[in-house]
């Protein structure tokens, strides 16, 4: 029998401020050099039982043993010192420090108040050839990419020595080409002797990679074993209780004539910050009952794209048109008056105020209108009703519709988020990483409500790095690269995922155009 490097043994976790049991006599046992996936649904209790490893948070209840020493382990300088390092599914960077900077914060001896800043730099750059996370030290985080970002947190974790490394939803913002980079990065880190522990929803990814898993339900441990034992029907049962499938394909838009227009793009350029071009000569149509994908690589415009289309960056050329009415120059939230809604990428500093209640987050679009208030005095009564009514729809799990929305789970977060933006009934939707982070029932909810919006003869533009949810759910699929959109593609069945990752890692030229449309 194989020696456990760490055993997590009746774990117990209550929130005193809430009285919500997350942890209910939790264990885990992960064998040395090995890659553990720990999955179930969104609030199970896997993000809190790995905090609770790393010292973040307290346990009320239960024992850890490491390399066959019972710890007490309780702040996470702790949890270094004994080899543990943690990933966040929500980064923990200083967007105006470097790369360097960030991974090298708090840990690096200084001389005179400065840290020797060629020898970090010469630290990091060894670091990321061995684990194939190639990274520019010198950059400024601000600049990077989500997929970047978490290659840098990646690299700290690293850069600290850490012998078991958590990894929570590593893969949710990367494309298919980037995770098999991570996970080639995670079959070495493995060969080197460390022990990867795998949070995610993605159950292909979790077969795939892992050996063994442990699976969390409301709080307790259902069943742990050799991956091999499972299959992902099998694991998708145990993590909610009942069967789910979420793979199932749109039926495509098959009219011959292109449908009535509601979103146009024409010739948008947009600049970042330091006024570099992000966006060269965009040209998009959406039209009523169609699903547009955009499948790129994290870093090649998406961002700045979504941004100037809902107005929170300003283009610097070109127009912008919903429903006939050019909306290029209005402010965001006369676009959404005119039909706009928008789920962003970034949910923590874009999506939801963190500080503000879920009853809050879940009115912040509409707070203003007749039926929520009256001469700046909120209705609390058709407030309350109507946001009880979207908690229970979307399956939004909170002790409290008065907690801050920044102590849910990720995909707690990410559901407040789609049930506002969805509730709004616009005729056009931007949507960015919609699953981002959610399990297997929540993204059911989230493509049934897509198809729904569909079926209505609403437009949906879908900004997605994950392949097999563009493919399934598109009409259209554009690929961006280098800020240009490089291909216009008919989703159909002789399409397929490796043709789009060419053109998304700019293998092959825009010269081809096969959009029935254009």
């Amino acid at each position: 029998m194989e020696e456990y490097i760490l055993q997590m043994k009746n774990i117990h976790k209550i929130y005193e401020s809430n009285n919500v049991a997350a942890l209910k006599g939790a264990n885990l046992l992960v064998k040395k050099s090995r890659i553990h996936a720990l999955v179930g649904e969104n609030g199970a209790g896997k993000t809190t039982m790995m905090k609770i490893l790393c010292g973040i948070e307290p346990k009320n209840d239960g024992e850890i043993v490491l390399d066959g020493k019972k710890l007490s382990i309780t702040d996470p300088r702790q949890g270094f010192k004994h080899g543990l390092g943690m990933v966040h599914q929500h980064f923990r960077l200083i967007e105006d420090f470097t790369i360097a900077e960030n991974i090298a914060l708090g840990i690096e001896k200084t001389k005179a108040g400065f840290i020797d800043q060629e020898t970090v730099e010469e630290k990091i750059c060894r670091l990321s050839n061995e684990s194939g996370l190639i990274v520019t030290p010198e950059m400024k985080v601000k600049n990077l990419s989500i997929g970047e970002k978490q290659k840098v947190e990646i690299l700290r974790v690293l850069y600290r020595g850490a012998k078991i490394i958590i990894l929570d939803e590593p893969t949710s913002v990367l494309t298919e080409q980037e995770t098999e980079e991570l996970f080639s990065t995670i079959r070495t880190l493995k060969n080197q002797g460390k022990t990867i522990i795998f949070i995610s929803h993605k159950l292909g990814e979790v077969k795939e990679i892992s050996d063994d898993i442990t699976i969390l339900r409301n709080g307790i441990t259902v069943e742990s074993g050799n991956i091999r034992s499972y299959t992902k029907e099998r694991i998708s049962y145990l993590m909610v209780g009942e069967e789910i499938n979420i793979y199932r394909k749109t039926n495509f838009n098959d009219k011959k004539e292109k449908p009535e227009t509601l979103l146009e793009v024409k010739s948008l350029y947009v600049n970042d910050q330091e006024n570099a071009e992000r966006v060269s000569d965009a040209n998009i149509t959406v039209g009523k009952g169609e699903i547009v994908g955009i499948a790129g690589v994290a870093g090649n415009g998406q961002l700045y794209l979504t941004e100037s289309l809902m107005g929170l960056v300003k283009p610097r050329k070109g127009k912008i048109i919903l429903c006939n009415e050019e909306i290029t120059h209005l402010t965001v939230r006369q676009r959404r008056e005119a039909g706009l809604s928008y789920i962003p990428e970034d949910r923590m500093k874009v999506g939801v105020s963190t500080s503000s209640s879920v009853l809050e987050n879940l009115i912040a679009t509409r707070y203003y209108k007749k039926d929520f208030s009256n001469k700046g005095w909120l209705n609390y009564g058709n407030t309350l009703s109507f946001v009880k009514s979207l908690v229970e729809k979307s399956r939004i799990k909170t002790p409290s519709l008065n907690i801050k929305v920044g102590m849910l789970s990720g995909g707690n977060i990410q559901k407040v988020i789609i049930s506002r933006e969805f509730s709004s009934d616009p005729q056009l939707l931007i949507v960015c990483e919609p699953t981002w982070g959610l399990d297997v029932r929540s993204i059911e909810f989230v493509y049934s409500s897509l198809i729904k919006m569909k079926e209505k003869n609403k437009g949906i533009l879908l900004i997605s790095g994950n392949l097999d949810e563009i493919l399934n759910l598109s009409d259209r699929i554009l690929v961006m690269y280098g800020g240009k959109i490089v291909a216009s593609l008919e989703n159909s069945s002789k399409l397929t995922r490796a043709e789009i990752g060419e053109y998304m890692m700019g293998l092959r030229s825009n010269e081809k155009k096969v959009c029935k449309y254009e």
